[in-house]
């Protein structure tokens, strides 16, 4: 299937570890009373405050021992990204992140860490029962030497932070947020016919040239101008896998998941109307809006509410990257490592989970 929707734009930003959690289906957290140095009993890794010490902030410290603990967890959560975590210039910016979570945990009141605290009690038993019918996850976990405790303080940790900066959500804000960006929380239905420059399964494999993506593309809205049928050209012409076989049809979507210059067509484009082609990273798009509803703020529903106050948590999240983060005084000591084979960028340059998809709506620090 030909995904057009965005990529994640989480996975461009400084917030790497959130996103991650969050679109787990193990997500927990574990509240607890706060102990001597401010932090909560549930949200302390093993290791902490012993051995050496590779970061420093204004309040606190990071030594090696729970560092590593906590980028085994990750790890377990994002296979894959092993090789990336050995580009020295993201395994800094994970430990920024590191830091940033320690500090806003800290900062959580106690109705934060019970509300986290009730839902990690809920969520922990059912990945324990994985643990009992999954060999392969309890696997991962022995080799690490990981325990459940452990996965319990890292995904406390992250949900402290996700509750802790929706707590900062004002009604206002999350009214002013929808009525700014109303066509991402309202389903609009669209047909497209899209002409590829590259294969869909193989994004190496060159199809066509632009020019002659765009010709075809220009050949196919003549056809529809001219009362084509969409049932027929899409499957004739489409290389969209995903609706060429039900006349290019996505109905009642978010127009917010797809890659921009297709969801601004979906957005702005009069309902009705064949548009002109629009060039988007896949090819070039044959649009015909033929459905796009917009409710009143008091009229949607609590699952769009929750998706309007993610993404003012995320702003909040943001705000507290850029303006807050510089002024803790972080100092970094990690030991210095050679990077991988053929590593040359961090990450920030590809797709990675973290302050996040721009953030897609739908993935921000506030999504449960």
């Amino acid at each position: 299937m030909l995904h057009i929707k965005r990529k994640s734009t989480w996975r461009r930003s400084a917030l790497l570890v959130i996103a991650a959690v969050l679109v787990m289906t193990i997500m927990a957290a574990c509240g607890g009373k706060k102990d001597n140095e401010g932090g909560s009993t549930g949200l302390t890794f093993a290791g902490a405050g012993k051995g050496t010490v590779v970061a420093t902030y204004k309040d606190g410290n990071v030594t090696e021992a729970e560092f590593n603990k906590y980028l085994d967890i990750f790890n377990i959560m994002q296979p894959g990204y092993e090789q990336v975590i050995a580009i020295p210039q993201f395994k800094e910016q994970l430990l920024q992140q590191f830091i940033s979570y320690k500090i806003l945990a800290k900062q959580a009141t106690e109705a934060t860490l019970k509300k986290a605290g009730d839902q990690t009690d809920e969520q922990m038993k059912s990945f324990e029962d994985t643990l009992k019918t999954n060999a392969d996850v309890k696997k991962t976990l022995d080799d690490k030497k990981v325990s459940t405790a452990d996965v319990r303080t890292y995904l406390n940790l992250m949900l402290v932070v996700v509750e802790h900066m929706n707590s900062k959500v004002t009604d206002d804000e999350m009214k002013a947020e929808y009525a700014k960006n109303i066509g991402n929380y309202n389903p609009v239905t669209v047909r497209h016919i899209l002409v590829a420059t590259t294969d869909p399964s193989d994004s190496t494999k060159t199809l066509r040239t632009k020019e002659e993506a765009l010709a075809r593309a220009k050949e196919v809205k003549a056809k529809l101008d001219a009362g084509g049928d969409w049932t027929a050209l899409a499957k004739q012409y489409s290389d969209d896998t995903g609706s060429k076989d039900n006349g290019g049809e996505y109905k009642d979507a978010k127009a917010s998941d797809w890659v921009e210059g297709f969801k601004n067509a979906a957005l702005t484009q009069p309902v009705g109307k064949i548009g002109d082609p629009v060039e988007t990273e896949y090819g070039y798009h044959v649009i015909k809006v033929e459905k796009r509803d917009q409710v009143a703020y008091d009229k949607i529903t609590a699952e769009q509410k929750q998706e309007v106050q993610s993404v003012v948590a995320y702003n909040h999240m943001n705000t507290f990257m850029t303006d807050e983060m510089p002024k803790q005084d972080v100092k970094i000591t990690l030991p210095e490592a050679s990077a991988s084979p053929g590593a040359s960028a961090s990450p920030g340059a590809s797709e990675s989970p973290a302050a996040s998809e721009s953030p897609a709506a739908s993935e921000s620090p506030a999504a449960k």
